[in-house]
């Protein structure tokens, strides 16, 4: 984790998008044919858009799968997107850039002490354990 002010803002991105909360879905009706990912999706048909899944897209995220704090994010649907975009997102953005600027100053050594063990259900996502030390 970056320390110091620079980095406080850029942090938060990788983590939104690595932990995703909530487990998003979205149901849409086709208003036409459309081919998605190799399959025909004829008009009137439904499909079930996974946002969650969107930021896990190897072809959007390298090594989606990783969580590296460093990484330059490129934007994500943590918070949904277009009309159905939460209204609380700036507010969750500095609550979490304040945790780990709190975290970083009060805990300096802070450091990861085990692999976390993810809670991975279909409304929520979360770590049930996460090993530190400091």
């Amino acid at each position: 984790m970056e320390r110091g002010q620079e980095g406080r803002s850029s942090t938060g991105r990788p983590l939104l998008r690595y932990a995703q909360a909530t487990v998003g879905a979205n149901l849409r009706v086709s208003t036409e044919d459309v081919v998605l990912g190799g399959v025909t999706v004829r008009e009137g048909e439904a499909v079930i858009a996974l946002t969650s899944s969107a930021n896990h897209d190897e072809r959007v995220h390298h090594r989606p799968d990783l969580l590296d704090l460093t990484r330059d994010t490129p934007s994500h649907l943590s918070f949904g997107h277009g009309a159905h975009f939460c209204v609380g997102a700036q507010l969750a953005r500095v609550q979490l850039q304040e945790a780990l600027s709190g975290l970083v100053t009060h805990l300096p050594t802070l450091h990861p002490a085990g692999a976390p063990d993810w809670k991975r259900g279909q409304i929520t996502r979360a770590p049930r354990t996460l090993p530190v030390g400091w």
